[in-house]
């Protein structure tokens, strides 16, 4: 699931054992569910609208007359979760008579497999009316922005179906000489073309809807409703209007039509000569002024673009050239514009914009295409080139009452903070809607890390790490989990994201730390691999607290080897190269994980960081087959002398490299890059050795020395 939370699941009863025998029941399915356990309307009323859920099991405890007012309650939603009602004994007449009063079906505990079949089913079936619902929305908001496109179009534009004209927006009603669309709506089409001219149309008309047309430009004359005739050049498009093919015909402007006196000085005084943007206080005005005008459907939302480290374009192209590549990044956001969009530029390399999309995921659609066009993109100025990345961030206009200048700082902020993460990206900012709900959702997450860390309630599980160098055994990889109520264990990815947000991370850990202490006190294994979080990393205080706990432990500390990622590692090079060198002088091992070959800056990474491993990530792997430079890279990496601070291997190459394999396709590939390193295969292991105790499989891992 790709909810970090869950499934959230209402149990309404009176009983806990209720819920942890639903809890396991489920988890047993596959389903990572949270379930609230509630007993009374009022806080059931107040927990639908907080975090409304998909599913809610009504227990039958003699309450007779709970199911219709809960079933009433859940109606005021929409999509409508799904209400099964749960008793000892199931018969058809109970079933009828819950449906009755809108429950979807009647299960029992005592009966697992239908009790699954039945929660799949609903689950399914909601989740479909709740995709329904988004693309049904989403499609009127499209038919609408297309409509408004139509509307405010420069050129005439009319659908033509079957011969007839179903549409016509308001230039084409206004260049015909008529007083509204409705006068133009089922008019033959032929009617409003000059006679001598009609053969011609009609055959124009008929290879259009046949793919036949080559959009040429038809030079025809039309009548007017005065009756009077106007040379026009029409181009025409097949489309689709409501399931039917019909041919759009369009006008073009006159492109020699001058700007008014008015508007050529708005366009002097009002926009940015460089971009043809707004300049900021004209923007804030439209956009006030966009506010106060109701909005028919969707959402509004402010985007803040910002370049990252625009001082690089300074040193690649000069000065004197960035307002050439400015202009530049304005034509490309010109490209995504739409007409109801209001673009501004806030001095120096800020641009701002308004959008109206169908929903807050449109937007973020738009932003990321935005994003991806302008990393992918050469700027060049005078035979100098150069590329930049920016952050986008994102806040919608709620129905809250907020000034402008509250809305940009919001705006404002959450592209500081994207920015800081290490920039490339799109943000929300933190009251946007969808943002809330994400809040919402992790914040039923903290009480439970926090007891967890409180009460032991994390577990560890030790993946071993397999090689074809029997020599080597011992090895392995480190994993957290939580356990839940029922002592069933929860993975990471469900409880970490809230856990980095609420900055309980390096309390994580530490706990893993402690704990991965004791494990190889006990078990004494070569060598455990730990992650540290980007918290971590820049917490001072970690070296102090671990040479205190490993001396108090009399731990080995060769046994230990700490590892970052990759994308941690680049955004804090300075700091892990600090932090690698403290870790080496009391006797630690160190090592870079998820190395992917696509990151800029990983051959710096790779030359100076002292580190005694490199663990590669798969999507390498996936891409060496085809790519010969990158197997030189690889071969020239193992086979060259590591600098002084690395460790060394028997052969004096750098030390040994991990790889993750998704398949034995790989290897063949792997050992013609002549590396000296053995791998092994990927394969199903033995249940890994855990800290506590664990009967889950794994498949993973190879090891190289």
């Amino acid at each position: 699931m790709s909810d970090s939370v869950g499934v959230p699941v209402i149990v309404f009863s009176h009983r806990d054992d209720n819920v942890t025998a639903i809890n396991t029941i489920l988890r047993q399915a596959g389903y990572p569910v949270h379930c609230t356990r509630i007993d009374r309307l009022n806080e059931l009323e107040k927990m639908l609208f907080q975090q409304p859920p998909e599913l809610l099991i009504l227990f039958d405890e003699g309450q007779d007359k709970a199911l219709a007012p809960v079933a009433e309650l859940l109606a005021k939603l929409s999509p409508t979760p799904p209400l099964l009602l749960a008793c000892d004994n199931v018969t058809e007449q109970s079933i009828a008579e819950a449906m009755e009063w809108g429950a979807r079906d009647v299960v029992s505990l005592a009966h697992e497999n239908r009790f699954k079949a039945v929660v799949d089913r609903e689950l399914q079936a909601y989740r479909m009316q709740v995709a329904l619902g988004g693309v049904m929305y989403s499609a009127n908001q499209y038919r609408e922005e297309l409509k408004t496109l139509m509307e405010g179009s420069a050129e005439a534009i009319a659908d033509v179906q079957e011969g007839i004209v179903v549409s016509a927006n308001p230039t084409w009603v206004e260049l015909f000489g008529y007083h509204s669309e409705d006068d133009l709506l089922a008019v033959p089409f032929m009617d409003l073309c000059d006679e001598p001219d009609q053969p011609i149309i009609k055959g124009a008309l008929v290879a259009c809807l046949r793919q036949k047309w080559d959009d040429t430009t038809l030079k025809i004359k039309v009548r007017r409703a005065d009756q009077s005739i106007t040379p026009v050049g029409i181009n025409l498009e097949r489309v689709t209007i409501d399931g039917e093919l019909s041919v759009r015909v369009v006008i073009p402007s006159d492109q020699g039509k001058k700007n008014s006196p008015v508007e050529l000085l708005e366009k002097a005084v009002h926009t940015d000569p460089a971009t043809g943007f707004y300049h900021r206080h004209f923007f804030l005005e439209k956009v006030e002024e966009r506010i106060d005008t109701a909005l028919g459907g969707g959402v509004r939302a402010i985007a803040y673009i910002r370049p990252d480290n625009f001082a690089k374009v300074h040193d690649d192209i000069g000065m004197l050239a960035t307002d050439t590549i400015l202009t530049q990044l304005a034509d490309l956001l010109k490209d995504f514009m739409q007409p109801s969009d209001l673009y501004g530029r806030f001095g120096g390399t800020i641009f701002v914009a308004l959008l109206e999309r169908g929903t807050l995921a449109d937007a973020e659609a738009w932003a990321e295409q935005v994003r991806m066009t302008i990393e992918d993109f050469t700027f060049e100025v005078d035979q100098r080139s150069t590329s930049l990345t920016t952050t986008i961030a994102l806040s919608d206009i709620g129905t809250e009452e907020k000034s402008l200048a509250e809305l940009f700082a919001e705006v404002e902020e959450a592209c500081r903070t994207g920015r800081a993460a290490g920039g490339n990206r799109v943000t929300l900012s933190e009251d946007t809607s969808e943002t809330r709900i994400i809040r919402q959702k992790e914040a039923a997450w903290i009480p439970r890390i926090r007891e967890a860390l409180m009460n032991n309630g994390l577990r560890l599980v030790h993946q071993p790490i397999s090689s074809l160098n029997e020599e080597v055994d011992g090895l392995f990889d480190t994993r957290v989990q939580m356990l839940d109520e029922d002592g069933s264990p929860i993975l990471a990815s469900e409880f970490i994201p809230a856990a980095e947000r609420a900055n309980m991370i390096k309390n994580i850990d530490r706990w893993v730390i402690d704990a991965s202490f004791a494990f190889c006190l006990e078990k004494q294994p070569t060598l455990v691999f730990i992650r540290l979080s980007d918290d971590s990393l820049k917490d001072k205080s970690l070296p102090e607290w671990l040479e205190l706990h490993c001396n108090r432990k009399q731990n080995n500390p060769s046994q230990i080897c700490f590892q970052v990622s990759e994308e941690v590692a680049l955004r804090n090079l300075e700091r892990t190269k600090g932090l690698a060198a403290e870790l080496g002088q009391m006797g630690f091992q160190f090592a870079i994980d998820h190395i992917s070959g696509v990151n800029k800056g990983i051959g710096q990474l790779l030359n100076e960081l002292p580190m005694q491993f490199v663990k590669i990530d798969g999507s390498l792997m996936q891409g060496l087959r085809r790519n010969t430079e990158m197997q030189e890279t690889v071969r020239e990496y193992q086979t060259s002398p590591a600098p002084a601070e690395f460790g060394r291997s028997r052969n004096g190459s750098r030390m040994p490299i991990r790889w993750r394999f998704s398949g034995n396709s790989e290897f063949p590939l792997f050992k013609a890059t002549t590396c000296r390193c053995v791998a092994s295969y990927l394969k199903t292991l033995k249940p890994p050795v855990a800290w506590h105790s664990c009967d889950r499989k794994v498949t993973h891992f190879t090891f190289l020395t």
